[in-house]
């Protein structure tokens, strides 16, 4: 039924055709960029969403391309972009630096983009109960990126919801060939509150088509009530592994194919940090077979298109992070933590297949005198597309809790272990416009069994706009 739903959609789709475009040259290898691809670039590049998306904002293999090459295209860039630039000085100031200010340029056009997301949900508790939300809107972005010159830009991300009001989740300038005279994009600065992509792979900005995050992107020991009695104990420690936060980070690519990245954060998403320690954290990409990371193909190899000219892949992508840091419990105490992560991502023409495994520790969480919790996720996905405009999503994760000795007596926790299953289907009703149909089920839930309780159900239907 819902799939007759969306094909009836796609019938009342503008059926003119998209003018041709060829694809980059297969021996283009320049390349600067970060997500931060939005509808500012598809009106600065005069292009379509698709050509750097698969379903926003979910990226294709160009797509991650522009965004490690610092928001532009490889190499033949300028037979793409269309709008007028304002220039901040002439080349004849680069001879005369440093007696005069380096040229660079601004955007033509304010760049600037609106992305709303409408929600409704439909919840069944563990208890029973069912719940009908509508979140209309869940949650407003003004999103804003410019390049200045080929070794400068920046990236602005501010959201509005209902729950938390508005906040900046991004803001950061980013530094291009740091060093004169090292390979080109071999190493960048990133400055400012960011995203540490710590994972491409079902990452919010980038490789995330559906809806929900797996548990481990959203776990937080605060989220782990202990009770005794009409008593609770609760930690602070509000940390989260994807969470966006103040960082110094150098990053850059080796070889075309290998990416890493490297920095000092703050541990927080505030202005102040809340501790006098800072978090350091690591990561590294290869990306094996197809488009390379600098926007490259092998010799004698070149892009491969699925139906209506969208780009497709053949590459297998594995991926490491490493997370290191101190947040204090809110208790009188200090709790220590990290966590490593591996992921291997195969990508075959309209299938996407990932597995990834996440584990985690926190010494001593409420400062009670226990040992430390520890948590790990076994997770996966697969996504198709069966056409241009509609996907298929299967999500699903094992995630298990360890909970240490309580040194207070009395107080208990209840069990965190939970094996969920996440269905999806996304539809392009316009490039830029996207709707999503996602459940979520359990096949076994701990909380809800230590109660006696039946496990939950979700269902969210999102219709997201981006302009």
């Amino acid at each position: 039924m819902l799939v007759h739903v969306l094909l009836s959609l796609a019938v009342g789709l503008d059926a003119t055709p998209a003018p041709h475009r060829d694809y980059l040259p297969a021996d283009r290898h320049d390349v600067t960029v970060h997500r931060d691809d939005i509808p500012a670039f598809a009106r600065k590049y005069r292009t379509g969403c698709t050509t750097c998306h698969t379903a926003a904002p979910k990226l294709n293999v160009l797509g991650e391309a522009f965004r490690l090459n610092g928001f532009r295209f490889p190499e033949n860039d300028a037979l793409l972009r269309r709008d007028a630039t304002v220039p901040l000085g002439g080349e004849p100031s680069k001879d005369l630096w440093p007696r005069a200010i380096w040229p660079a340029e601004l955007p033509g056009e304010v760049p600037l983009a609106v992305r709303i997301q409408n929600d409704l949900s439909l919840s069944r508790a563990a208890g029973g109960n069912t719940r009908l939300d509508f979140r209309l809107p869940h949650e407003v972005y003004l999103l804003g990126a410019a390049v200045f010159d080929r070794r400068l830009s920046t990236f602005l991300e501010t959201e509005w919801s209902r729950d938390e009001g508005l906040e900046v989740v991004q803001a950061k300038l980013m530094i291009h060939d740091l060093i004169p005279g090292v390979p080109p994009r071999a190493l960048n600065l990133s400055i400012g509150l960011q995203n540490l992509y710590l994972f491409s792979f079902a990452d919010r900005q980038i490789d995330r088509a559906a809806r929900q995050p797996f548990r481990w992107q959203g776990f937080r020991v605060s989220d782990v009530e202990l009770r005794a009695g009409d008593a609770t104990l609760r930690s602070e420690n509000e940390f989260r592994l994807p969470q966006t936060q103040p960082a110094l980070e150098a990053n850059g690519l080796v070889g075309g194919r290998l990416a890493w990245g490297a920095g000092i954060a703050q541990g927080t998403e505030g202005p102040r940090d809340n501790n006098e320690t800072k978090d350091v954290y690591y990561r590294a990409r290869y990306k094996l077979g197809g488009l390379a990371l600098d926007g490259s193909y092998r010799p004698g190899a070149g892009p491969v298109l699925g139906g209506q000219g969208q780009l497709q892949d053949q590459t297998l992508i594995v991926e490491h992070f490493g997370y290191f840091g101190r947040e204090p419990t809110g208790l009188g105490g200090e709790t220590s933590h990290r966590a490593f992560g591996v992921n291997a991502r195969l990508i075959h023409g309209p299938l996407d297949l990932g597995v990834g495994f996440v584990w985690g520790r926190s010494s001593d969480p409420w400062s009670s005198g226990g040992g430390s919790l520890t948590y790990q996720s076994l997770f996966a996905k697969g996504e198709v597309m069966f056409f241009p405009w509609l996907l298929g999503s299967l999500k699903l994760e094992r995630f298990t809790l360890a909970l240490p000795p309580i040194a207070v007596p009395g107080y208990q926790a209840l069990p965190q272990n939970e094996t969920g299953v996440l269905p999806g289907v996304i539809a392009l009703v316009r490039q830029n416009l996207r709707l999503v149909v996602e459940g979520e089920s359990y096949l076994s839930h701990g909380a809800s069994r230590a109660q006696g309780l039946s496990r939950p159900a979700n269902l969210w239907v999102r219709l997201d706009l981006a302009f």
